[in-house]
């Protein structure tokens, strides 16, 4: 599989005492298509952010909705499959923000 270069990783804000860094995203869920996009993109972040971080951190990922229309199993689907298909669930915690 290809590896993509997209840079330096800049968090929205870390605590390198914990390991833990913050990501917001803040992308159109208003349809399927969208909602897959968005978990694809997030995976792919998260792989790369694991190459550029330190060993085991944690990835707190805010997904910002607001003003959409997205009902909870959307966000309950979105939250699912990014832990089913990223390689360290345990190292996640998503928050939806309504």
């Amino acid at each position: 599989m290809e590896t993509l270069d997209w840079g330096q990783v800049t968090p929205e804000a870390a605590n390198t005492d914990r390991n833990e860094f913050v990501y917001i995203y803040n992308h159109d869920v208003s349809s399927p298509q969208n909602i897959n996009r968005t978990i694809r993109f997030i995976i792919g972040r998260l792989n790369y952010y694991d190459t550029q971080l330190p060993k085991d951190c944690k990835h707190l990922i805010k997904i910002d909705v607001r003003g959409q229309q997205i009902n909870d199993t959307a966000c309950a689907q979105i939250k699912n499959e990014i832990r089913t298909k990223y390689s360290k669930p345990n190292n996640i915690t998503i928050d939806i923000i309504k």
